[in-house]
């Protein structure tokens, strides 16, 4: 997440570096069993099944992102100075990274794009979604702060189960999934920090076992339903995939709140901590080293449970030099 806001943080939350570099990682591994999932015709069922096993869990990813920002952002006064220049960071951010696509695929691919009024609310790569996500909330930020500062307990329950029960009602109902998608993420946002205050006031360490099981439970689901349908449609099949999903959304607040609730010290390695400021720039920019892996190796031909790991790897390091490179620079450290 914005190197920034941790600045304004009075005091730095240790387990949110140590799940930053988590949840950069498994992003990277989402996209790399991705690949696999959509070579479903050339790899057996087993490679398969177990690229889904990562995929899902791995989908806990960007909740712990929006979660993480939502607590930072929302434990905080307005200011409305530091407020614009977040959104104006970003807006520039987003059109930085579609011209750095842009340039790279026409480059490596020949790729051409002509619809560039399409990149005002949508992006070029699929994975800059996080970004044009991110505008919007940090937009509505102040209102969401006033709702959360003005609701009793009772209310918030409400909200909660609210977005809770729209979230799963989206996933089977196409008016819903086409309208409630920002809406499910902003929930993601403010739950952080309606659960990180939880967890804080509450010594959650007695349900580590429950919280695990329960991940793994809904994991489990998750993997088993859109196996199934894979199958019976013979493709690769993602619905369940969705984080609006309780197979996502119980995992991710399972995770959270473990990591948080765990990890207490007051300080975290150096290297954790470097890394964390690397997450959004890894987060972004990995996926042209994901290009490159692609061109280099024949995905399909190594088995998933090898393959996966071994990517992530490749990408996660190439990633973190490259943007590390870039950080150094004047210009590009203020946009990074």
């Amino acid at each position: 997440m914005p190197k920034e806001i941790k600045k304004e943080v009075k005091k730095r939350e240790y387990a949110f570096d140590v799940l930053r570099v988590i949840a950069m990682t498994m992003v990277i591994i989402i996209h790399v069993a991705n690949i696999y999932g959509r070579r479903f015709a050339l790899i057996s069922h087993s490679s398969y099944l177990v690229s889904l096993i990562f995929n899902t869990a791995a989908r806990v990813s960007v909740p712990i992102f929006l979660m993480i920002s939502g607590t930072l952002l929302l434990d905080r006064e307005f200011n409305k100075k530091k407020y614009f220049q977040r959104i104006k960071k970003f807006i520039i951010l987003i059109i930085f990274c579609d011209i750095v696509y842009l340039v790279w695929e026409y480059l490596v691919f020949g790729n051409t794009y002509d619809k560039f009024y399409t990149l005002l609310y949508k992006p070029y790569r699929a994975h800059l979604w996080y970004l044009y996500t991110i505008v919007l909330l940090y937009a509505v930020q102040p209102l969401l702060r006033i709702i959360l500062n003005k609701s009793n307990k009772a209310i918030k329950i409400v909200l909660l189960l609210l977005w809770i029960g729209l979230s799963w009602a989206s996933k089977y109902n196409h008016f819903l999934a086409v309208y409630f998608v920002q809406f499910g993420y902003m929930g993601y946002f403010v739950l952080g920090k309606y659960l990180y205050d939880y967890i804080k006031s509450h010594d959650l360490r007695k349900y580590n076992i429950p919280l695990i099981i329960c991940m793994i439970i809904f994991c489990a689901i998750g993997v088993y339903l859109n196996y199934t349908y894979s199958l019976r449609y013979n493709r690769f099949y993602n619905s369940y995939f969705a984080y609006r999903t309780p197979y996502i959304m119980i995992p991710s607040l399972a995770f959270f709140t473990l990591i948080i609730s765990n990890y207490q010290k007051d300080s975290v390695s150096k290297y954790i901590m470097k890394l964390s400021d690397l997450s959004l720039g890894v987060y972004l920019f990995h996926g042209i080293f994901l290009d490159i892996t692609k061109k280099v190796f024949d995905y399909p031909s190594i088995d998933s449970w090898f393959g996966i790991p071994l990517f992530t790897v490749i990408i996660f390091i190439c990633s973190v030099l490259a943007v590390s490179l870039m950080k150094k620079t004047k210009l590009l450290s203020k946009i990074i």
